[in-house]
């Protein structure tokens, strides 16, 4: 898949959320150095080491009303300009140089960002 867009922010947590930012992050099978989980059963390990999410999403979710920003709905890597239509399981995405990743599936939000 060829797409190009650009990461806003990278986040981690000592567990929870919101995360928050960070300059850059050394990319692990089991997610981004930093980033820790409160609950390992439904979070982490290799097939969910990484959560993506768009920034234009982020706008549209603002501009109902929701206080969210960057990293506040747990993902790590905020970007813009991706066409999401092909974002998709078993779609790879590179994000900087060395740095490619497989989506393996869609997730549903967490229940700690309910409101």
């Amino acid at each position: 898949m060829t797409a190009h867009g650009r990461i806003v922010q990278i986040s981690v947590s000592p567990g929870g959320v919101p995360k928050l930012s960070v300059p850059s992050a050394r990319v692990t099978g089991l997610g981004l150095e930093g980033d820790l989980h409160r609950d390992m059963e439904h979070l982490g390990g290799p097939e969910r080491a990484l959560c993506i999410f768009a920034m234009e999403q982020i706008r549209v979710l603002q501009a109902e009303g929701h206080s969210v920003s960057p990293g506040a709905i747990g993902e790590n890597v905020t970007v813009e300009g991706i066409d999401w239509e092909r974002v998709t399981p078993g779609a790879r995405l590179e994000l900087g140089a060395g740095v490619l990743v497989e989506v393996t599936r869609y997730t549903s939000p967490c229940f700690n960002i309910n409101k």
